[in-house]
Parts: C-alpha cells; sequence; structure tokens
C-alpha cells in the first residue's frame, strides 16, 4: 500500500511550487545569456545590453512556442478527422 502523504521525487511535483515552475524560466534564461555572451564577446563594452537583449529574444522565443503549442493542441488537432 502507497502512504498517500509521501512525496516522490521526479515522478511528484512539489505541491507548493508546481504551479509557479515556468517563473524559473527567467533566472534561467539571464543565466545562460550571461555566461555565453561572457564566453562569447570579444570585448565587454556592450556585456550587459547584449545579454538582456538575448535574454528578452529566448524569453519571447520560448512564449512563442507555449502560445503555439496551446494553439495545436486545443484548436488544431480536436478539428482533425479520425481515422
Amino acid at each position: 500500500m502507497i502512504f498517500l502523504a509521501s512525496y516522490i521525487p521526479f515522478l511528484q511535483p512539489l505541491p507548493t511550487v508546481a504551479h509557479w515552475w515556468w517563473l524559473l524560466l527567467l533566472p534561467a534564461c539571464a543565466a545562460i545569456s550571461v555566461i555565453w555572451k561572457a564566453v562569447r564577446l570579444e570585448t565587454l563594452e556592450h556585456f550587459w545590453r547584449e545579454a538582456i537583449t538575448m535574454t528578452v529574444h529566448s524569453v519571447l522565443a520560448m512564449a512563442a512556442l507555449a502560445a503555439g503549442f496551446i494553439v495545436l493542441l486545443r484548436v488544431i488537432i480536436p478539428i482533425l478527422p479520425m481515422p
């Protein structure tokens, strides 16, 4: 018998942060952008401007992908004919 009050990592999300996991997109994109630009830029003259620009582009691209998948799953797939 499985005890219902137990928490199983990797199989069940934490009940307190499960609804807010998507907010981790912002610090993850910011960290990746800062590290990528620090390694790739020859001079650090416009470092912060380019890191912020890359962060915004990454977040907007992921938001556009999410919107596209929502449209695909909720609009397009239900109207497809069943074989």
